[in-house]
């Protein structure tokens, strides 16, 4: 039976949306998900198909779906009546905030760690599978033997990121809602000039760049998480609200 990651915590009238990166899961965004709660913001965690399943599930998945999930969860929080929601996104999860502004009114998005350069790297289908079955106890030499089996579904998942990520890239001129960019410095999956990218080619005057200097691709669980928490925090409570804060 699956199982369903998601989380929400209601603490306030103001919406933020949490979307976890590739490879990861809703635990991922649960510490800054509550100490944003704590500070008085509903936040919503929707986990993407197939993440945190086995391969055979993972692998029948698709960025378009993952990316349905992410809006899927935006529209839940409007149904439950909040309409001013900013979403807020690590890796993946920032490509889909920016993409998500292109088409959509959020009231901001904070894109962190989001790899939309056209010099791009990314985590390799084949590292992420391979994480997953030595986590389920299976040894080296089998979970070898079960990725060269499933080849073909590897090579078709990350042309199909690939170009999803550089549809986004392209469209991002189109975005004009406040936005706070956030990039640690020894990100090892991403090149740290992406946060550069995105801050050069967004339009929009109510913007700010946030470099973490010993910060990796896991920014939100990494050294500085606790600032960036902060960071994250300072800024919602600076944006321009038209509802009332919860008591």
């Amino acid at each position: 039976m699956k199982v369903d990651r998601s989380f929400m915590i209601e603490a306030g009238n103001r919406a933020v949306l949490l979307l976890h990166g590739f490879a990861g899961t809703t635990s991922d965004m649960r510490e800054l998900g509550e100490y944003i709660a704590e500070n008085g913001y509903t936040v919503y965690a929707p986990n993407y198909r197939g993440h945190g399943e086995n391969p055979e599930n993972f692998l029948a998945t698709t960025p378009e779906m993952w990316y349905e999930d992410a809006v899927n969860g935006y529209k839940k929080l409007q149904d439950a009546g909040y309409h001013e929601i900013v979403i807020l996104g690590v890796a993946m999860g920032g490509v889909f905030a920016l993409k998500m502004a292109q088409k959509f009114a959020p009231k901001a998005i904070i894109p962190l760690c989001a790899n939309v350069n056209r010099n791009m790297r990314y985590i390799p289908v084949e590292a992420y599978l391979k994480k997953q079955l030595k986590a389920d106890g299976i040894v080296e030499t089998e979970a070898d033997d079960m990725l060269a089996s499933y080849q073909s579904e590897i090579e078709k998942m990350a042309t199909a990121r690939a170009a999803f990520y550089k549809e986004v890239s392209g469209q991002i001129e189109k975005i004009h809602v406040p936005t706070m960019i956030g990039q640690g410095c020894q990100d090892e999956e991403i090149d740290a000039d992406n946060a550069n990218y995105i801050f050069k080619k967004i339009h929009t005057d109510e913007k700010q760049l946030c470099f973490y200097a010993g910060s990796g691709h896991d920014i939100v669980n990494d050294c500085e998480k606790d600032i960036l928490g902060e960071d994250v925090v300072y800024f919602l409570d600076d944006l321009n609200w038209v509802s009332e804060a919860a008591v």
